[in-house]
């Protein structure tokens, strides 16, 4: 019995593995290409994938009081603001997936065509970042917010891959009626009490 289960783990574990590679890497491509002319930001979105990178969990000046012995008491209150600040910024991140989630079924209501494999490969990707998230801010809690660049820069780029597929879904539209989803994508934001920065 056991070992069904572990085969079955198995399959599904290569399963969702090409699927992140086949929907996942390949449209992260076609999603860029669309937006190489495109300076745009979907409303309703924090700064939060935005640089500077570096000044929300660059660890310099960790580094720098760790060398001073003295300054322990400083070291540590630097450490759990910084936590708390990184565990903010996790948190902002969570809502911008929301946020492009719900921009994402907006554009489809007003007419947006998409693929079943597009929408397939959102979804998985929207999942995906909601999970590594909720991972990463776990670990941001337990191990400090110092532990993990690599993983808080791959939250970042998670994020902003769907951005980047919002904004690309938005640049198909034509230009004409463009203008006029932008409008009412802000006045819906405003109706649900949501940013518009």
């Amino acid at each position: 019995m056991i070992q069904i289960v572990a085969a079955a783990f198995l399959l599904l574990a290569f399963l969702c593995l090409f699927l992140f590679v086949f929907f996942f890497l390949r449209l992260d491509g076609i999603a860029a290409k669309n937006l190489t002319d495109q300076t745009h930001h979907v409303a309703g979105l924090s700064a939060a994938f935005l640089p500077p990178f570096d000044i929300i969990v660059g660890n310099d000046d960790y580094r720098k009081l760790r060398t001073m012995p003295e300054l322990k008491s400083v070291r540590e209150m630097f450490w759990r603001d910084r936590r708390r600040i990184v565990l903010m910024w996790l948190g902002e991140l969570q809502k911008d997936v929301h946020v492009l989630w719900k921009f994402r079924r907006f554009l489809v209501r007003n007419g947006l065509l998409v693929t079943f494999r597009e929408e397939v490969s959102v979804v998985f990707a929207g999942l995906l970042a909601l999970l590594y998230l909720k991972v990463v801010r776990a670990a941001v809690f337990i191990f400090g917010p110092f532990a993990l660049y690599g993983a808080l820069g791959k939250a970042r780029l998670l994020v902003e891959r769907l951005s980047i597929w919002g904004e690309g879904a938005l640049a198909r539209v034509p230009a004409t009626r463009r203008a006029e989803i932008e409008k009412r994508w802000t006045q819906q934001l405003l109706a649900m009490g949501m940013r518009t920065g």
